[in-house]
């Protein structure tokens, strides 16, 4: 446990360059959090091959489209050391034929977004910049999106937890939100994080212009969140540093390890966002257009794909008659559908999922059952 010491005692003590003698020029460290099950996407995304494994929206899968993000810029100055990529042993044989460049932490059992992120700070020098992001969401425009982490580093750099927060163009209430200080500028202090509103507080929200989604991207100093963590969750912290494996210790060359499991399974399962985000005080906010998405649901997933002239997306082995509006998915199995309208079918080998596009958030309480 050396490294983790050493690491931990550096990121008491080290001092903040100076930005501007850095020419503006960044490189950023992408840790890839790998641990979703996407219950939402049922029967397509299932415990043993969930949804960031999947083809979703196109060949690649949702984290090969992920890691090509954060592989190169075209943007000067902004650059990415080789990405890290936490998820479940379980998925292990996964994680390393679609990350087989990255280097790769395991967990031997779930225990939500905070202790991947104190591991991966754990894992880095206390001055490199980590971004945490999910394995599974989509952003249409990597420019901007790269355009917003340029503008966030400098803030990163000198101390802050950086968030990027979607402008939300309509008032969605299957998202968080994050409030600004302001309604202009690139880089905001944030006030608040809320959780998922009812329809009339997101159209107040969305009114106001100082409201963004929250993509639960994040962007800070791996020092900085060490310190949080020590402030804020320190049980988290040291469950972690005890179950990391020498791999990530330095005490070898290999980049690719199992957490301990009778160490991690000490840990309490929090998110980053109960467990840091919301009692940090240095927290700023990049308002970024980027065509985000989360492809949390079918309705998501059907507003992402390409659609007939009916606005039907057809996949697989369909006959689709009279339909509109539907997402219709055959995968191995054969179907046949006349008369639909805003519908959700998926047919897979095993099961056999239709829902009306408005309800496709009861998706997770059929997985459930």
């Amino acid at each position: 446990m050396a490294g983790c010491n050493r690491r931990r005692d550096l990121a008491k003590g080290w001092s903040r360059p100076n930005w501007e003698s850095l020419f503006m020029s960044v490189q950023i460290k992408p840790v890839v959090l790998c641990g979703g099950s996407g219950t939402r996407l049922w029967p397509l995304s299932k415990p043993d091959h969930p949804k960031q494994f999947l083809s979703l929206i196109g060949e690649e899968t949702m984290l090969g489209m992920t890691l090509d993000r954060v592989r190169q810029s075209a943007l000067d100055g902004l650059s990415f050391s080789t990405p890290l990529v936490i998820g479940s042993q379980r998925h292990g044989d996964l994680i390393d034929n679609l990350a087989s460049s990255a280097e790769i932490l395991l967990e031997p059992m779930g225990r939500n977004s905070a202790a991947p992120v104190a591991a991966a700070a754990l894992a880095s020098q206390p001055d490199e910049l980590l971004l945490v992001l999910p394995a599974d969401h989509d952003i249409a425009d990597v420019s901007a999106f790269h355009e917003a982490l340029s503008k966030g580093a400098a803030a990163a750099s000198d101390g802050s937890v950086v968030t990027f927060g979607i402008i939300a163009a309509t008032p969605e209430t299957g998202y968080g939100y994050i409030e600004a200080a302001s309604s202009d500028g690139a880089v905001i202090d944030v006030v608040r994080f809320v959780e998922k509103p009812d329809r009339p507080t997101a159209e107040t929200y969305v009114a106001s212009g100082k409201f963004f989604w929250n993509a639960g991207i994040f962007l800070f100093r791996a020092g900085d969140m060490l310190a949080a963590f020590e402030a804020h969750a320190p049980d988290i912290l040291d469950s972690v540093k005890a179950a990391m494996p020498d791999a990530f210790n330095g005490q070898s060359d290999a980049r690719k390890g199992t957490l301990g499991q009778a160490a991690f399974d000490t840990c309490r399962s929090e998110s980053i966002d109960y467990a840091i985000i919301e009692h940090h005080r240095d927290l700023k906010v990049v308002p970024v257009d980027m065509g985000w998405s989360d492809i949390g649901d079918f309705r998501a997933l059907w507003e992402r794909s390409p659609k007939d002239e009916n606005g039907n997306v057809i996949i697989g082995n369909v006959t689709a008659v009279d339909c509109r509006n539907c997402y219709i998915r055959a995968e191995n199995r054969t179907i046949s559908v006349a008369g639909q309208d805003n519908t959700v079918m998926v047919a897979t080998a095993d099961d056999f999922m239709i829902c009306d596009m408005n309800s496709v958030q009861s998706v997770k309480a059929l997985a459930k059952a």
